[in-house]
């Protein structure tokens, strides 16, 4: 009998990323109900859902990876685990030349290690705050994500955090070159009274960049965020050390971040390390953004789009292999 967990938020999407972000990418959906609103004065309704681990997989007895492997060494180095490495190699020499079966076979191993969750707002209200260090992307980050729920019928509205002059004067210019609703707020009181002045089904909240290891940057924002029933996104950028941005990630614990979105992976030459991010925060990927460009350098995460650059990375690794073997 599977042991079952209830988990109660403002959408099936809020829903499944707490139930993602505690049991694990596969998660088992028992059941979702569609709840009244939680309190009398709310005009959202509540959906409950209960969610149990998946059945752990019979283990089985492996071979020794090869430890010298060229590609095995390259995806490791990216901070994919040994495990997911082999599964990722094993996949790409059994089917290389074979685009559609590869990028299949590819999708399957990831979707095993990699948990990729939906951020539209269906069957409810959905209120995303993205946290992170400054310069990630955060503000430009929700404005993507609000233009293009705006563009597939959803409703959307930022809500600057900032509590900064010049960057919500910035944000705010950029709302209405892109039609959308802006609200500004200086803390928890302003920001659950801009909640709650309009019932848009779906709320990007954009924060001020915190430092990490500043602790008391870190409970301000919790503060902040505490007041409301809201689903933290950690927003961190592929690049950089990864040991670092793991640790990073690891400050921002307090917060309760449920979510992530990996940005920048066009200012890198390893943007598969978005790869051994993910894997290692086991948080649900939302999205992934590639550019400045509002909407248009934006990607839902899902596992043919992890599987693409898996693909594209074992190709190189397997060039730049070649090369070293010919010099």
């Amino acid at each position: 009998m599977l042991e079952t967990r209830t988990y109660r938020a403002e959408s099936i999407q809020a829903a499944l990323l707490l139930a993602k972000a505690e049991l694990g990418p596969d998660a088992v959906i028992v059941d979702v109900r569609h709840l009244g609103p939680r309190r009398p004065t709310d005009s959202d309704p509540v959906v409950e859902l209960v969610a149990a681990p998946a059945r752990p997989a019979v283990p089985t007895v492996a071979a020794a990876p090869n430890l010298a492997d060229p590609l095995l060494l390259g995806l490791t180095a990216l901070g994919l685990s040994m495990r997911l490495a082999e599964a990722l190699v094993r996949s790409y020499r059994q089917y290389r030349g074979r685009k559609e079966q590869l990028r299949q076979a590819l999708a399957g191993r990831i979707a095993e290690s990699i948990s990729v969750a939906p951020w539209l707002p269906v069957g409810g209200r959905l209120v995303l705050a993205l946290v992170g260090p400054t310069g990630v992307g955060k503000t430009t980050t929700a404005f993507k994500l609000a233009a293009t729920a705006q563009a597939d019928g959803f409703p959307a509205r930022v809500v600057s955090l900032a509590g900064d002059e010049a960057h919500d004067a910035r944000a705010e210019l950029l709302a209405r070159e892109l039609a959308l609703p802006f609200a500004r707020a200086a803390n928890a009181v302003e920001l659950e009274r801009a909640l709650r002045s309009a019932a848009h089904p779906f709320v990007l909240i954009d924060t001020v960049g915190t430092n990490p290891y500043d602790p008391r940057a870190i409970a301000a924002l919790e503060g902040a965020l505490a007041t409301t029933p809201i689903v933290v996104c950690l927003t961190l950028p592929v690049g950089g050390d990864f040991e670092e941005t793991l640790e990073a990630a690891r400050r921002y614990a307090p917060l309760r971040p449920r979510a992530l979105i990996l940005t920048k992976l066009d200012e890198t030459r390893r943007p598969g390390m978005a790869l051994g991010i993910a894997e290692r925060l086991a948080r649900p990927l939302l999205a992934l953004t590639t550019g400045p460009a509002i909407p248009q350098d934006f990607v839902g995460a899902s596992t043919p789009a992890l599987a693409e650059l898996a693909a594209w990375t074992l190709e190189r690794l397997e060039q730049r292999a070649a090369r070293h073997r010919r010099s």
